[in-house]
C-alpha cells in the first residue's frame, strides 16, 4: 500500500495600523476550523485556494485542514488577550494533527498584538517547537509584509505576491504548494537570503503592471523561474505597522546556492534603491487643497486623507478634510469618506429626505 504524505494547512492573517487606537478583537476576524477551511477557500481565488488546486491533485497526498483565522478588514493592533487566544488555537490545532510529513501556512506578514510584535514569527517559532525541524514548512505572505528574521529562521521557504494591486492570490498558492512538494520530495534544498532595504515607499510607481517597483519584481520572478531558483521577491512593508523590523526587503531562496541567493537578492535590492526615491506619493496641504478647490467650477470633488486610510488599518474617521472645507466656505460638491457609525445610524432613523444635524468623525480616534 502506497503511503500517503500528510500536509497540514493553516492560515492567520491581518494588517494592522498601530496607529490605530482602537484594537482589533477575535470578533474582527472569521475563524475557519476543519473541513470548513477547505470548504470555503475551495470556492475563492485565495492562497489557500491555489494551493488546494496543486495538493489535491496529487493521489498520494492527504490534506489536514486545522485552523484559519482571517480579519475581515485591515484594523487596530490585536488586544492581548485576543491574541492570546487565537494563537493558543493555531497552536493546539497543530498539536492535535496526526504525523505530519509537510506544512503550508499562509499568513500576511503585517500583524502586530499588544504583547507580540511579531506574530507571525511567534507562531512558525512555536509550529517548530510542536513538528520539530524534520517537517518542512513554506509560507505565503503579502508583499506589504515585514520579514522578520524569526519567520526566515523557522521556516524553510518564503514566497510572497508579486503583484500589486494584488490579483496573484491564487497563484501564490499554487507556487507554494509546488515548492512544498519539491522539498517534501528531496528533490530541491532551500536556502535563503534576506537584503534589508532602510526604506517606506507608496504611490503608484509601486503598480506593479506599470511602475519603476514592477522592474524589481520582474527581477525576482526571473530568479525564481530560473534553474536553482525556488523563490525570489519584494516586501515594502505596511508603513503603518509601526515595529522595529519595518523597513523593505528582498529576498531569495534557492537549491542549496547560498552564495547565488545572497548575490541575486543584493541584485534585486539594488534595483530597488536606484528607484526608491520616486516611489512616494505627492501629497498636498488641507491649504493647498484648499486653494486648488477654489479654481474649480463644476463637478463632484473625491478627497482623500491618504494617512486614514481603512484599507492599511486606519480608523478613517478623521474629519481634519471636512472641517477646513467648511472653514473655508466651500460650497462644491464632494465625494469624502469618513467612517461614522453614529452618525450613519442617525442617518438610517431619519430617513431617505430627511434632514438630520449630527458630529461626524472622531468616534474612534479623537485625536485626530
Amino acid at each position: 500500500m502506497t503511503h500517503r504524505r500528510r500536509i497540514l494547512i493553516a492560515e492567520c492573517k491581518q494588517e494592522v495600523s498601530t496607529f490605530n487606537p482602537h484594537l482589533s478583537g477575535v470578533g474582527d476576524f472569521t475563524i475557519r476550523t476543519g473541513p470548513a477551511l477547505f470548504d470555503y477557500h475551495r470556492t475563492v481565488h485565495t492562497e489557500i485556494g491555489g494551493a488546494l488546486r496543486v495538493l489535491e491533485a496529487e493521489p498520494d497526498i492527504e490534506l489536514v485542514p486545522a485552523y484559519g483565522a482571517c480579519l475581515i478588514t485591515s484594523g487596530g493592533t490585536l488586544a492581548k488577550p485576543d491574541w492570546q487566544q487565537i494563537a493558543g488555537d493555531f497552536i493546539r490545532a497543530l498539536e492535535a494533527a496526526p504525523p505530519l510529513d509537510g506544512v503550508y501556512f499562509c499568513m500576511h506578514g503585517a500583524m502586530a498584538s499588544e504583547d507580540e510584535l511579531d506574530p507571525e514569527g511567534y507562531l512558525l517559532e512555536q509550529t517548530r517547537r510542536v513538528l520539530g525541524e524534520r517537517v518542512p514548512i513554506v509560507v505565503s505572505l503579502d508583499l506589504h509584509g515585514i520579514l522578520s528574521e524569526r519567520m526566515v529562521r523557522h521556516s524553510n521557504a518564503i514566497v510572497a505576491y508579486h503583484t500589486y494591486p494584488h490579483v496573484d492570490f491564487f497563484e501564490t498558492g499554487e507556487r507554494a504548494a509546488r515548492l512544498l512538494l519539491r522539498i517534501m520530495a528531496g528533490e530541491v534544498h532551500p536556502v535563503t537570503a534576506v537584503v534589508p532595504i532602510p526604506a517606506l515607499v507608496r504611490g503608484d510607481e509601486l503598480i506593479t503592471a506599470t511602475g519603476l517597483f514592477g522592474e524589481s519584481i520582474r527581477l525576482a520572478q526571473a530568479v525564481e523561474s530560473s534553474p536553482g531558483g525556488l523563490s525570489a521577491g519584494m516586501f515594502i512593508g505596511n508603513p503603518f505597522t509601526d515595529v522595529p523590523a519595518l523597513q523593505s526587503y528582498s529576498f531569495v531562496v534557492t537549491d542549496n546556492e547560498p552564495e547565488r541567493a545572497e548575490r541575486e537578492a543584493l541584485h534585486i535590492a539594488e534595483n530597488f534603491w536606484s528607484h526608491h526615491v520616486r516611489m512616494q506619493v505627492p501629497l498636498i496641504s488641507l491649504e493647498e487643497m484648499s486653494r486648488r478647490l477654489t479654481q474649480l467650477t463644476c463637478g463632484t470633488v473625491g478627497l482623500v486623507d491618504a494617512a486614514d486610510a481603512t484599507s492599511s488599518g486606519a480608523s478613517g474617521d478623521s474629519n481634519a478634510i471636512l472641517r477646513t472645507l467648511i472653514e473655508t466656505g466651500y460650497r462644491g460638491r464632494t465625494l469624502l469618506p469618513i467612517v461614522d457609525a453614529p452618525a450613519v445610524q442617525r442617518a438610517f432613523e431619519g430617513g431617505i429626505g430627511a434632514t438630520i444635524q449630527t458630529t461626524i468623525g472622531g468616534t474612534l480616534d479623537p485625536r485626530r
